[in-house]
């Protein structure tokens, strides 16, 4: 269960709020397939959001061994990119993935989570710290939060 360490405010009357998961691994994400050799990283693999409505993120949870780092819609990096070792880029890592669900809280960028328009992209960079390749089709990314309507605030 995820569950904000403060109280997020409500979005004004009459816009309506949804809780939204976004799921992303191989079915969907076909930068999610294949393997990744030990100690190598992938490229920028775009997480899409819907069209329909904003989404603010408000969580993170993940599955399978692999470290990772995000960057928002407007290329701000969700974690450290700039460090001397490249592991210590992926500051998102595998421990966080045995929490059962209970996700990593995501670095606010206003009072409702981190902000992107519909049909905005996430960006994801994976990174094999272990001595052997990973299959990334054993890989799930989780992104919670919600979906703010604005036609119905009118």
């Amino acid at each position: 269960m995820y569950r904000p360490q403060f109280a997020y405010p409500l979005s004004p009357e009459p816009c309506e709020d949804q809780r939204c998961t976004y799921s992303f691994d191989s079915t969907n994400t076909p930068g999610l397939s294949g393997t990744l050799a030990a100690a190598a990283q992938t490229g920028r693999i775009p997480l899409s959001l819907d069209l329909d409505a904003d989404f603010y993120l408000r969580g993170i949870s993940t599955q399978g061994p692999v470290s990772f780092r995000l960057t928002d819609p407007e290329t701000n990096p969700l974690s450290d990119g700039e460090n001397a070792a490249q592991s210590t880029n992926f500051e998102l890592p595998t421990e966080y993935s045995n929490t059962n669900g209970a996700g990593i809280v995501a670095l606010e960028s206003g009072a409702g989570g981190v902000f992107a328009h519909g049909s905005a992209n996430f960006l994801l960079y994976l990174y094999n710290p272990t001595a052997s390749g990973i299959d990334l089709t054993t890989c799930v990314v989780n992104l919670h939060g919600i979906k703010v309507y604005r036609q119905r605030c009118e």
